[in-house]
């Protein structure tokens, strides 16, 4: 299993990051990628820290180079490239550019044909949040005990639910559960969901990609994220549960913890 765990002290809050990914018990690749940065001051007060997840969208060719090579460009384009200096616009900049990477790249290379793959980031910047999304990867906010997802999935189901034609229970096990409706690499210009909001105290980002959701409700994930963030195993242990209950597909989570006391000892 993949894994990192870090903590950081923002200007204003306290960051506790965990990541783990594991290609689960019956994939055989692991086409899942996530990362994040945390540069230091002053360029985490100018610019902030960005927190990605990234899938390959299923039985597509190369979805694991697709994932990281999304991953890995965002990136660097955010804190290195050559964009405007204004923020948000050089977030929404740079996801747009690394939109166009995957499908140029994809065009270019046949081993990489119509490889595809889904991007969900997070920027925390000062006393503010930014999303850019597209795919099904999600993020949640887990604040004040309620846990809410900030981005909306591209997906065949979920555009069915919105349109009130299933249920969330018939969605579960519908044929077209799989299908997503827009990723990168499928077209060259492509349009990304962006958010923003302020920040407060005690908040906790879990950013995913869907596979954990085989195995659990929202409920259980946030109750989770409430009572035992902390263990030793931290996070990970919702992968080791997942695996329990079948391991259907790859898992990768991500929390960003803003509640951690610098006086408790972490790790």
């Amino acid at each position: 299993m993949k894994n990192t765990t870090k903590t950081q002290l923002n200007t204003d809050y306290n960051y506790k990051i965990q990541v783990f990914s594991d290609k689960g018990c019956v994939r055989q690749n692991n086409e899942d990628s996530a990362d994040f940065y945390i540069p230091e001051e002053p360029i985490k007060y100018k610019y902030g820290s960005l927190f990605v997840v990234s899938d390959g969208v299923g039985s597509n060719q190369a979805g694991e180079v697709a994932s990281a090579e999304a991953v890995t460009v965002l990136l660097q384009e955010y804190y290195f490239g050559d964009h405007t200096e204004r923020i948000p616009e050089r977030f929404k900049e740079c996801f747009s550019f690394t939109s166009l990477h995957i499908y140029d790249l994809a065009e270019a290379n046949k081993s990489c044909s119509k490889m595809m793959c889904t991007l969900s980031a997070l920027l925390i910047r000062q006393n503010k949040f930014y999303i850019s999304h597209v795919g099904d990867s999600k993020i949640f906010l887990l604040r004040d005990g309620k846990f809410i997802q900030l981005t909306k999935d591209h997906s065949a189901v979920a555009q069915m639910m919105r349109m009130g034609l299933i249920s969330k229970e018939e969605a579960k096990n519908h044929p077209n559960r799989h299908v997503i409706l827009r990723s990168l690499g499928d077209r060259p210009i492509l349009p990304a969901d962006f958010y923003s909001g302020n920040l407060m105290p005690n908040d906790i980002f879990f950013l995913s990609s869907d596979g954990i959701f085989e195995h659990f409700e929202e409920e259980e994930i946030r109750d989770f994220l409430l009572e035992k963030r902390h263990i030793t195993e931290g996070i990970a242990k919702l992968i080791e549960i997942g695996n329990m209950r079948g391991g259907y597909d790859n898992m990768t989570v991500m929390s960003v913890d803003m509640s951690v006391d610098m006086s408790v000892d972490t790790y």
